[in-house]
């Protein structure tokens, strides 16, 4: 068997997993994984120098729970009760197979706690997203809760960061969405009034079409703006 390009052993060292799965998951490290040994989520065999044999079993066991936190945003204690289920494999193909665009109407609800383990985002930050109206959580029984789509604005915040762009530099982001979805509800406002469960389908697709190509138009005119602010030959 050869595990990452390995022929000479049928392993591979937690240095040669964390390098392979690098370009997927750039958050990931060895104390990252080491931690998810801790938590009783893998369990690769030992060396007998007890070194950790990352077998490849192991290695898809370890990529689907990165998965899971990445595209279903969620918790280490909700995953470890999946991993013990007959149907964890299924799962992760259904994961694998699905598109990285979520639907407009996907709005999986995480507790605040649970947050910072999933985003690296700290506390004291949601808070400051939240007065800057990036984010907005919603009260449920379990306290303050997000949706999946916040969760994916906490990550690209955190991404940020690296620039030395913070929070309230993404004001106008957020007021420039505010018009743009306002305006979208004067164009798509009849066709959200029709009652029927198809006449709503319709309007959705309608909408979900809108958005993809104001999307794509707002990308090539940044472009655009960018080659000429930084003088790039077209």
């Amino acid at each position: 068997m050869k595990v990452l390009g390995h022929s000479d052993r049928d392993y591979a060292t937690i240095g040669e997993v964390v390098e392979e799965l690098r370009g997927e998951f750039p958050g990931i490290s060895i104390s990252k994984v080491r931690y998810l040994e801790e938590e009783g989520l893998i369990s690769p065999e030992r060396t007998d120098g007890g070194y950790r044999k990352f077998k490849e079993k192991d290695y898809n066991q370890l990529k689907g729970i990165l998965k899971l936190q990445r595209d279903k945003y969620l918790p280490l204690s909700v995953i470890k009760t999946k991993i013990k289920s007959r149907f964890f494999e299924e799962e992760l193909k259904l994961t694998e197979e699905e598109s990285l665009a979520q639907p407009l109407d996907d709005f999986q609800k995480v507790k605040i706690d649970d947050v910072p383990q999933i985003t690296s985002v700290s506390i004291e930050e949601i808070e400051k997203l939240e007065n800057y109206n990036i984010i907005q959580h919603e009260e449920s029984e379990k306290g303050k809760v997000y949706a999946s789509i916040d969760l994916k604005i906490m990550k690209l915040v955190k991404k940020l960061e690296s620039y030395g762009i913070e929070p309230r530099h993404l004001r106008f982001y957020e007021n420039f969405a505010e018009r743009e979805a306002s305006f979208f509800q004067q164009i798509l406002l009849s066709s959200f009034m029709q009652k029927s469960d198809e006449g709503k389908k319709k309007a959705l697709e309608e909408l979900t079409g809108l958005t993809k190509i104001t999307q794509e138009l707002k990308s090539l005119l940044l472009q655009k703006s960018i080659r000429n602010y930084f003088h790039i030959s077209q």
